[in-house]
């Protein structure tokens, strides 16, 4: 409810950089997708549904379009402060990936943040800030101190 308050004000202040803001009304909240853009397809935002359910969740904390790290060679590290890029808010990797957040955890702590449960970004720890995802999902994140550092990463089969 915080971040569907916190979105709305950043919106109509034209702060669209930090939140993915539309004319929609509808919440980016945790089930009932409106439909996808970015590469998903639309769907109910039901995560229990089976193996579409990693393509078909409605948006986590605003991602619609994913940044694809997938290749072996691709950089998986996040610059975590501000302004957080666009593309290192939502991020597109595989199973046995691995996600590097790089910055200043004293003054912005990493911590989950919506999305599949369990969240492997609730075990992070700013002294190896390097997250595994070793399951399919889409999994949310967020600074508790900054409530615009705000992404979520899709972990593909």
């Amino acid at each position: 409810m915080r971040r569907a308050i916190v979105t709305v004000l950043a919106c109509a202040l034209g702060l669209t950089n930090s939140f993915a803001c539309s004319s929609s009304t509808s919440s980016t909240g945790s089930s009932g997708g409106t439909g996808a853009e970015g590469g998903t397809s639309g769907g109910t935002g039901d995560a229990g549904s089976g193996d579409s359910a990693v393509l078909d969740a409605g948006p986590i904390n605003g991602c619609k379009a994913f940044d694809d790290r997938t290749a072996a060679s691709a950089s998986r590290t996040i610059a975590w402060g501000f302004p957080l890029s666009p593309a290192d808010r939502c991020v597109d990797v595989k199973v046995g990936q691995s996600v590097t957040w790089s910055g200043n955890f004293t003054q912005y702590r990493v911590g989950p943040s919506g999305g599949d449960k369990p969240n492997p970004i609730a075990a992070f720890d700013p002294d190896a800030p390097t997250v595994k995802f070793t399951a399919a999902g889409t999994f949310g994140f967020e600074s508790p101190d900054a409530p615009a550092l705000v992404g979520a990463i899709r972990v593909n089969p």
